[in-house]
């Protein structure tokens, strides 16, 4: 009797915890319904494949964000990283700047990042300060630095500098962003399935005391986590910065709740210890397909925020109501 209800139990769990993944397929299937007969260039691959280009940087992001979310707290920092990251790349390879290879560029702005994330994780960790907070207070922090190291957008225009960005292959002129958004998805799914850090990841967002107690060093796992975000999101602004051949410090300015809402939206549960990659996969994808749909069709960027809200709000309603039922069989 008690494995018939374990059963049952399993099956129950299991159909909610697939109900983000249903909706948001359901939705990807409306929204390629209304918009590809509205308009027929909308599934056309000259503009798919240059809208997962424009989100790939997003989706990148995303990865980092919902590392943090699952350990139960969040990164608003990661706008800041990205924008300071593309900042010192550009200014070292810039002609009218320092004028050297791409790979001083690329090292140094990977390296500003990593130091970012690892005074994330220690304020966090060894300062106690919350997640929300010192996150907030280090994207002013990297705001302002970008400023003070240029105070206007920096173009450069060598090859060098856009091959993470711009680069194509095949006829059909497939991006390089798609393929690296999809490598580090598998990568980080690898990560969190099949090794001790994901599942000390897991257990710490779930009860961050019942983690200790069952000898998880929960400070370090957090600390590895920033540091990660941090890296994710200083790579995500290479190559936004590579792919319009300029960086500015306004770049990535609405990557925080970008990141948070497709985070939220693929089913990560805000509380912590709930959630997987690819549903922010999907999440990215249903955001920016939705937003490349309304602007196709003329409507006002008032429209596209509404819809975007609407979407989450629906995500987060659902998670309640799975969790309030999960109580109610329990």
């Amino acid at each position: 009797m008690s494995s018939v209800n374990n059963n049952k139990h399993a099956a129950f769990k299991f159909s909610y915890s697939s109900l983000n993944w249903l909706m948001l397929l359901v939705l990807l299937v409306i929204q390629l319904i209304i918009f590809s007969n509205l308009t027929p260039f909308f599934l056309s691959s000259k503009n798919l494949l240059p809208v997962g280009r424009e989100i790939a940087t997003l989706g990148i992001v995303a990865i980092g964000q919902t590392l943090c979310i699952l350990s139960g707290g969040f990164d608003l920092s990661v706008g800041g990283v990205a924008a300071v990251s593309g900042v010192v790349a550009a200014y070292i390879c810039s002609p009218k700047m320092m004028n050297l290879p791409y790979g001083a560029g690329l090292a140094a702005a990977l390296l500003t990042a990593l130091c970012v994330g690892m005074c994330n994780g220690f304020l966090i960790t060894k300062v106690k300060i919350h997640p929300f907070i010192s996150t907030m207070a280090m994207n002013f922090v990297l705001g302002g630095t970008a400023i003070l190291i240029t105070k206007q957008p920096i173009t450069v225009n060598k090859d060098s500098f856009r091959f993470l960005g711009a680069t194509t292959f095949g006829a059909i002129e497939f991006p390089l962003p798609i393929f690296l958004l999809v490598g580090l998805y598998l990568l980080f799914y690898f990560i969190l399935r099949y090794t001790v850090y994901g599942r000390r990841l897991y257990c710490t967002g779930g009860n961050i005391e019942a983690a200790r107690i069952a000898g998880i060093n929960v400070e370090r796992t957090i600390f590895l986590t920033y540091t990660l975000s941090a890296l994710l999101s200083g790579f995500a602004g290479l190559v936004l910065a590579s792919r319009i051949a300029t960086a500015s410090p306004n770049i990535g300015a609405a990557y925080p709740l970008q990141s948070i809402a497709a985070a939220v939206l693929g089913g990560t549960a805000l509380s912590g210890g709930e959630g997987n990659l690819w549903g922010a996969f999907l999440g990215v994808f249903v955001t920016g397909l939705l937003a490349n749909g309304l602007i196709m069709v003329g409507a006002p960027q008032a429209w596209r925020d509404i819809a975007t809200g609407l979407v989450l709000i629906a995500a987060i309603v659902l998670q309640l109501s799975s969790k309030r039922s999960r109580r109610f069989k329990n």
